[in-house]
């Protein structure tokens, strides 16, 4: 397999990940499901290791989100056309 082809298993395979399950799995974290939980609960099979990595990430990015003081929401907007977009906002929070 050529280098060209490696890059694009792994974009393919970021893709269907992202698609399939880390969103159900940071949903299903913030419920207080646990990693093997979390594993009988997704309709995609996904490896126990890869819904462990995706736990610690979510959670470094809630910590980082938390000592910065910003969050993001989310704003829809309509254009003259009638359009609907979302566009996302930093909220800064002071303490």
């Amino acid at each position: 397999m050529n280098k060209n082809d490696r890059i694009f298993q792994n974009a393919l395979s970021n893709f269907t990940f992202d698609l399939a399950s880390r969103g159900a799995i940071r949903h299903l974290a913030d419920l207080g499901y646990s990693a093997a939980e979390i594993r009988e609960l997704l309709d995609f099979p996904t490896p126990l290791p890869q819904i462990e990595e995706e736990l610690r990430a979510y959670q470094a990015e809630k910590e980082a989100a938390e000592t910065s003081g910003i969050t993001y929401e989310y704003v829809r907007e309509t254009d003259a056309y009638g359009r609907t977009s979302l566009r996302r906002i930093a909220v800064k929070h002071e303490e």
